[in-house]
C-alpha cells in the first residue's frame, strides 16, 4: 500500500481522521511523521467537560498546527482559530440586519469595549455603548445585547446603542398611542430652555412652551420652574409624535381667583396703568384690569379725575360689574361717595329760599337743599347790576324762583329777577281786578243798608 507523508509546518491547516479520543485530548491521523493532538481547550470555543462530548472515532476534523515538537515527536493542533473565523464570517453577515446577539464585556479599552460572543471577540466603540453619555468602566463584565453594524478583515464592530434606539422608538410609539388630547398627566422636568421646559412623561418627553406655564407673563422659565421638579400637565397637542403640554390650563385664571374673593359692590384699591379719552384702565390685582369710565369719575360732571391723578397712582374704587369669561370689570369712583342731588326735590317755577355760598363775577352760588344753584348776574335784579357784591352778601338768605333743574348734570339755575317780575305782575293783576270792581259799584251798593235802616 502506498504511503505519502505530508510536510507540515506551524500555521498550516490540516485535516485528519480521529482514531482515539480521551476526556482531555483528541488524536488525529494527519498523514504526517506523527499524529496530531488536539487538547480539550483547543477543541472548541465553548466550555466542555470531555472531548468525547464533541467528537468520536472516525470523525474528520480540520485544525491548525500550533506547534511541532520534534523531540517528543508530537504535532499540537488547535481548532480555535478556524472556529473563530467561521463564526466571524457568520456574525459578519449579520452587519446591517435586525438580528441581535448577547456579548459579554471582556475588556475595557481606551476606545470602547472588547466583547465576546460564542468565543468570537468583537469591538464596541464608546460612541456605540449607550444613547447618553456614560463611563465605559461601568460596563465591565456585563452581558450586553447588541447588533453587528460593521465587519472587515480585522474586526467585527457591534453596537448596543442601536438596540437601545430601536427599543426606545418602539416604546415611544406604544406610549404615544395611549395619549389623548385633554389628558392630565404628572411628569418630571428634565430640561429647561429659553422657550419652555421639557417634561418626562415616561419614555416620551413633552414640551411646556413658555406661554403655557402660567396665566401670568413669564419672562424667564427658570424664574418659575426648576429641573427635577414634578409638575401636572395637560396634553394640548399631539403632532407627529410630538407632545404639546400646558400647565396653565390646569390653573385657575387670575380673574377666577379674583372673582372668588371679590363681588359687585366691593371697595377695592387699584393702580392706574393707562389713561384714555373716555376713561382709565386700573389694575386691581396682577393681570386683573378693570375700566373706570369718565362718567363714573364723580357725581359732579365737571370733575375730571383723570386730570387729578397720574399713571401709577393708587386709588380706591367700587366694583360695578365683573365678567370672568370676557375678562371685563366696571369700576367707579363716584359710587364711593354720596350724591347730594338725590335729595333735590324742587321743580321749575317753584319759589324757594337759599343762602348765598359764593359771589362770582358772573353771578352767585346759592345753597338750596344741600346743592349749589347758580344765580346769573342778569337774574339778580330788575335793574342792571354791574357788580354782584353791590347787591348780594355772603351767607345772605334770599328768595328765588327755579328756572332750570338738571339733577344728572348737577345743574340748577335760579332767579331773583323772575321772582320779582312775577310778583309785580301779580300785584298789577290784583290792582286791575280791584279797579274793575270799583267801577261796577253804585251809590245803592255803598249805602243800601243805611237806606234800609232809615226807612
Amino acid at each position: 500500500m502506498d504511503f505519502e507523508m505530508k510536510k507540515v509546518k506551524v500555521g498550516m491547516v490540516v485535516e485528519g481522521v480521529v482514531f482515539h479520543v480521551t476526556d482531555e485530548s483528541v488524536y488525529l491521523d494527519i498523514k504526517a511523521f506523527s499524529e496530531g493532538v488536539i487538547h480539550k481547550k483547543a477543541l472548541t470555543l465553548e466550555e466542555i467537560t470531555s472531548c468525547k462530548d464533541i467528537c468520536k472515532i472516525g470523525d474528520v476534523i480540520k485544525a491548525k498546527i500550533r506547534r511541532i515538537d520534534n523531540d517528543d515527536q508530537q504535532i499540537l493542533l488547535s481548532r480555535i482559530d478556524i472556529l473563530r473565523e467561521e463564526k466571524r464570517e457568520k456574525f459578519g453577515d449579520l452587519a446591517g440586519k435586525s438580528t441581535r446577539i448577547k456579548a459579554k464585556v471582556k475588556q475595557v479599552t481606551r476606545g470602547g469595549l472588547v466583547v465576546v460572543h460564542e468565543g468570537v471577540e468583537m469591538f464596541m466603540p464608546t460612541s456605540q455603548i449607550d444613547i447618553k453619555n456614560i463611563n465605559p468602566e461601568d460596563f465591565k463584565d456585563m452581558v450586553l445585547e447588541c447588533k453587528v453594524i460593521e465587519k472587515d478583515y480585522r474586526k467585527i464592530i457591534v453596537s448596543r446603542k442601536r438596540v437601545l434606539e430601536e427599543d426606545l422608538r418602539a416604546a415611544r410609539q406604544a406610549e404615544f398611542e395611549t395619549f389623548k388630547l385633554g389628558q392630565v398627566l404628572e411628569g418630571k422636568i428634565v430640561k429647561i430652555t429659553d422657550f419652555g421646559a421639557f417634561v418626562s412623561l415616561g419614555v416620551i418627553e413633552g414640551l411646556v412652551h413658555i406661554s403655557q406655564i402660567s396665566h401670568h407673563q413669564v419672562k424667564k422659565v427658570t424664574d418659575v420652574l426648576t429641573e427635577g421638579e414634578t409638575v401636572k400637565v395637560e396634553i394640548i397637542r399631539l403632532d407627529k409624535k410630538r407632545v404639546g403640554l400646558s400647565m396653565k390650563k390646569l390653573l385657575e385664571t387670575p380673574w377666577q381667583l379674583y372673582a372668588r374673593e371679590h363681588k359687585v359692590g366691593d371697595k377695592v384699591t387699584g393702580k392706574i396703568i393707562r389713561k384714555m379719552a373716555k376713561g382709565m384702565l386700573v389694575e386691581v390685582s396682577r393681570d386683573v384690569i378693570g375700566l373706570i369710565s369718565s362718567r363714573d369719575y364723580s357725581w359732579d360732571p365737571k370733575t375730571n379725575l383723570a386730570g387729578e391723578v397720574e399713571v401709577g397712582t393708587e386709588i380706591e374704587l367700587q366694583i360695578l360689574s365683573i365678567d370672568i369669561e370676557a375678562r371685563k370689570m366696571g369700576l367707579s369712583k363716584k359710587h364711593l361717595s354720596y350724591n347730594p342731588w338725590n335729595d333735590v326735590s324742587v321743580k321749575v317755577g317753584e319759589e324757594i329760599s337759599g343762602t348765598i355760598e359764593e359771589l362770582q363775577t358772573k353771578g352767585a352760588l346759592v345753597k338750596i337743599q344741600g346743592v349749589n344753584a347758580f344765580l346769573p348776574i342778569g337774574e339778580i335784579s330788575l335793574n342792571r347790576v354791574d357788580k354782584v357784591s353791590d347787591v348780594l352778601k355772603f351767607e345772605e338768605v334770599i328768595k328765588v324762583v327755579v328756572l332750570e333743574v338738571d339733577k344728572r348734570g348737577w345743574k340748577m339755575v335760579v332767579s331773583i329777577k323772575q321772582l320779582l317780575d312775577q310778583k309785580q305782575k301779580k300785584e298789577f293783576s290784583d290792582y286791575l281786578k280791584t279797579e274793575e270792581k270799583a267801577k261796577q259799584t253804585t251809590l245803592g251798593d255803598l249805602f243800601g243798608e243805611k237806606l234800609k235802616e232809615f226807612k
